[in-house]
């Protein structure tokens, strides 16, 4: 969120810098782009009930962190609570809960280590959605 944080603050810097054209000596890595910026939309699966909550990707899968982000950001259509779940081992740990309002951004889990593996779980057997990023 560091760097959205600076995006959003920078304002008219930030859009100018956008709008530049590309100089044929930039490397692709300072082309890519920002944490939360055209961030990915996201829907999770459904759970079937207190014990199997809707969870994000799909089933007996997990995302990968990026150096893009430092945290797991979402932005949901609808205020959740949400646990991230982290593989540690040859196992899974999860997070407490946490209430995530609707329409803003806010973190899942903060300050995680680029390359690791997690899972979102969403309490309800509700699908979730909005955007994300990692």
């Amino acid at each position: 969120m560091a760097a959205s944080a600076v995006l959003l603050g920078g304002g008219m810097t930030a859009t100018a810098a956008a709008a530049a054209p590309a100089e044929a000596s930039e490397s692709p890595i300072s082309t890519a782009r920002a944490c939360t910026q055209n961030a990915p939309r996201f829907t999770s699966w459904p759970g079937t009930g207190v014990n199997d909550p809707a969870f994000w990707p799909a089933r007996g899968t997990y995302a990968t962190t990026t150096t893009r982000c430092n945290d797991i950001n979402l932005k949901l259509d609808s205020r959740r609570e949400v646990r991230t779940c982290f593989k540690r081992g040859t196992g899974w740990n999860c997070n407490g809960w946490r209430w995530l309002p609707a329409n803003r951004w806010d973190e899942a889990a903060t300050d995680v280590l680029d390359g690791t593996k997690f899972f979102l779980q969403f309490k309800g057997t509700a699908r979730a959605s909005g955007l994300i990023d990692y």
